[in-house]
């Protein structure tokens, strides 16, 4: 179930909570945003990056410094010339 809420599966959460909690837990999670760790501290991270970045001169949007989610990402062929270039750009 969502983090706990009401308990650990749909039927306990059906059995656990009244509509009126169910009401109340779906308004907070509107105000507040999600309920799910992870994301809160991707955001919060991606604010702080943006921050620093902003404060030591930077353009960055609080948006660059988010994962990309769902996005289609195109492939670029690479040749082997790329890669050879690309090794020894890093040659000791």
């Amino acid at each position: 179930m969502l983090n706990g809420i009401g308990g650990r599966t749909i039927a306990e959460a059906k059995a656990n909570l009244t509509y009126n909690e169910a009401l109340s837990w779906m308004a907070y999670l509107e105000q507040s945003g999600t309920a799910n760790l992870g994301l809160r501290m991707e955001r919060g991270f991606a604010l702080l990056a943006t921050i620093l970045n902003n404060v030591h001169g930077g353009k960055a949007n609080f948006e660059d410094f988010l994962p990309k989610r769902g996005e289609v990402v195109d492939d670029a062929e690479t040749s082997a010339q790329d890669l050879f270039r690309l090794l020894q750009s890093v040659k000791r």
